[in-house]
């Protein structure tokens, strides 16, 4: 495990650049959603590079889970979420993913049998 100060790796921020250009050009975000949905995947790429995950491939539901739950828990820099904002970051992460294995970046979705 890296620590809580870890920085996520370039190919981490490589494929949720990719993925909010996606939303960008293909679903016509809003500027205010995506900007949520970025602080939103920072803040999952924090909780990847903490466990050490380096590419999306390595990325499992241990590791999705457990970054759902801090959410909720809150932690020494954020407090707990709200419902609504909980539900919105899960599902950028799960956008995340669904995003990766349809693009080829991972064989898998970690995502999708985690439950909020």
């Amino acid at each position: 495990m890296r620590g809580a100060g870890a920085e996520p790796a370039p190919a981490l921020r490589r494929a949720v650049r990719t993925y909010l250009d996606h939303l960008t050009v293909e679903r016509g975000l809003s500027a205010n959603t995506l900007a949520s949905y970025r602080r939103d995947l920072d803040r999952y790429l924090a909780t990847l590079a903490a466990a050490g995950v380096t590419d999306l491939a390595a990325a499992g539901p241990a590791q999705v889970e457990a970054h759902l739950a801090r959410l909720r828990a809150g932690d020494d820099d954020h407090p707990p979420l709200a419902v609504s904002s909980a539900a919105r970051a899960a599902s950028a992460v799960r956008g995340l993913h669904r995003f990766a294995l349809r693009e080829g970046l991972t064989g898998a979705d970690p995502s999708r049998d985690v439950r909020p």
